[in-house]
C-alpha cells in the first residue's frame, strides 16, 4: 500500500508529571519522575475538507499535555489532501504530528489500523474528522483513567452541532451517565444494546485494543467503533463521564447518524446501513478463538468460556463447542446446559432498566469501585416483589407509600 508519512516537531514523552493532572494528588510522582501517559488521537477522514482543520485545532487546544496527533487521510477526493499537507506544514511547534495517506479506501475500521499501528501511546482515541474537541476532553478522561478502578475505555457525553458549527442539541441521548459517572458492568452481547455516545466520545486503553483488535482482512467500513467498544467492555468494561466535553457533527452525510435531529424520540441512526448484529458477535467470538492463546493467560479456560457465553447465543454456542471443543476439554459437564443456566440467571438482569445495571461511582474515584450487580440479586429482587403482589395485593405499594 502507498503510504505516505510525514513527521513534525517531538513528543512530549519527557515531560514529568506536573500541576494539571494528578489522579490522587500525589506529588510524591512528580519527585520521583514519573510522567504523563500518552494518547494517541487518530484521527480518520474521508472526504471531510469542510471541516477538518475545526477538528485538527480543536486537538491544538487540549490542556493535557502529552499527546500526539495522527491524521489518516482514507483516500479523499474533495481537496482534503491539499489542506492536510499545508496544516502539517504549519505547525511545527513541539507537538507530535503524523500524517498518512492511504492510497485506496479502505473505510473507518482500516483507517484506524492505520494510525493504531503508529500510535506510541499508552491510550488511544478514535476521533472522526468532522467533529470537535473541548479544550479539557483528554484532562477529564485522563483523571478517570487515572483513578482507583482500571476500565477497557471511558465515554464521556457531546454536545450535538450541526454543519455550521452552531450548537442544536446540548446532549447525546445515547449517553446513559445522565449526570453522573456510572461504571458499565459486563452485560450480554446476544441482542444489540449501546450506552455510550460515539467513537470521538471515547478514549481507549491502549493493551486492550491490542488484545482485540481484529485479523487483517475482518474489517468493519463503518462503525467501527461498536466493534470496538462491545469487545472492550467484554475484556474491561467501560466508565461513563457526565460533562460535555466533545461536540458532535451532524451533516446528513454521516456513515451511520445520518437522521436529521426532529425531537426527542426519533432514532438517532439509520440501522439499515449499520452493518448486522450477528457479524459482530461472529467476528469476536472468532477472533477469541484465533487467538485463545493470548486470551487464556488472562482469563483462563473458564473466564474464556464465560465470555463467549456473554457473546453467542444457544446455537452459535453450539456451533463453536462442535468445532473448537478441543480448547475446552479440561472443563468438566455438559457445556451447553452450562450456558442456558448462565443465561437464564441473567434474564432479569439484562431485562432490568439501564439505572439498575450502571453503577454509580465517585467522580473522584477514591475508593475502589464496589462489585458490579449479580443477575442472581437482581432475580431474587424480582421474585420477592412478585410474591409480595401476590400475597399483599395490588395496592401494597400504595399503602406503604400512606404509611
Amino acid at each position: 500500500m502507498d503510504v505516505k508519512i510525514y513527521l513534525r516537531g517531538h513528543s512530549m514523552n519527557d515531560m514529568p508529571l506536573q500541576t494539571i493532572l494528578t489522579s490522587c494528588d500525589d506529588f510524591r510522582l512528580t519527585e520521583a519522575d514519573i510522567r504523563f501517559p500518552m494518547v494517541s488521537i487518530i484521527i480518520t477522514s474521508y472526504n471531510y475538507a469542510r471541516y477538518i482543520i475545526q477538528c485538527l485545532d480543536s486537538v491544538q487546544r487540549q490542556t493535557y499535555p502529552n499527546w500526539e496527533m495522527i491524521i489518516v487521510d482514507d483516500a479523499s477526493t474533495d481537496g482534503t489532501i491539499e489542506i492536510l499537507e499545508a496544516y502539517v506544514a504549519r505547525h511545527v511547534d513541539g507537538k507530535a504530528i503524523q500524517y498518512v495517506r492511504r492510497s485506496q479506501n479502505g473505510g473507518q475500521m482500516e483507517a484506524f489500523r492505520e494510525g493504531l499501528s503508529r500510535a506510541r501511546g499508552a491510550f488511544v482515541m478514535m476521533l472522526d474528522a468532522d467533529d470537535v474537541l473541548l479544550p479539557d476532553f483528554l484532562d477529564n478522561h485522563m483523571r478517570v483513567h487515572l483513578g482507583k478502578k482500571a476500565v477497557a475505555f471511558t465515554s464521556s457525553n457531546q454536545y450535538q452541532i450541526n454543519e455550521n458549527g452552531e450548537i442544536i442539541c446540548g446532549d447525546h441521548p445515547d449517553h446513559l451517565g445522565k449526570g453522573e459517572y456510572r461504571y458499565v458492568p459486563q452485560q450480554l452481547f446476544h441482542d444489540t444494546w449501546w450506552a455510550w455516545a460515539t467513537a470521538s466520545s471515547m478514549v481507549f486503553r491502549r493493551s486492550t485494543l491490542d488484545l482485540i483488535m481484529p485479523d487483517p482482512g475482518v474489517t468493519f467500513r463503518i462503525c467501527a467503533d461498536y466493534y470496538l467498544a462491545h469487545f472492550c467492555q467484554q475484556v474491561g468494561n467501560s466508565i461513563l463521564i457526565p460533562g460535555i466535553y466533545g461536540c458532535y457533527r451532524r451533516h446528513g452525510a454521516n456513515n451511520f447518524s445520518a437522521n436529521p435531529l426532529l425531537g426527542a424520540i426519533n432514532a438517532m441512526g439509520d440501522f439499515s446501513r449499520h452493518p448486522p448484529h450477528k457479524d459482530y458477535r461472529e467476528a469476536m467470538a472468532l477472533h477469541v478463538l484465533n487467538h485463545y492463546d493470548q486470551f487464556k493467560p488472562i482469563f483462563g479456560h473458564m473466564g474464556i468460556l464465560i465470555m463467549l457465553f456473554r457473546i453467542l447465543p444457544y446455537k452459535e454456542m453450539k456451533d463453536v463447542l462442535r468445532n473448537h471443543g478441543e480448547k475446552f476439554a479440561t472443563l468438566k459437564g455438559n457445556l451447553l446446559k452450562k450456558h442456558k443456566k448462565f443465561c437464564s440467571t441473567r434474564k432479569y438482569y439484562d431485562r432490568s432498566p439501564w439505572e439498575e445495571r450502571l453503577m454509580r461511582i465517585d467522580p473522584p474515584q477514591q475508593y475502589f469501585v464496589p462489585p458490579p450487580p449479580t443477575p442472581g440479586r437482581i432475580v431474587s429482587t424480582a421474585i420477592k416483589k412478585r410474591m409480595k403482589r401476590f400475597f399483599l395485593g395490588s395496592n401494597h405499594e400504595g399503602e406503604k407509600h400512606d404509611k
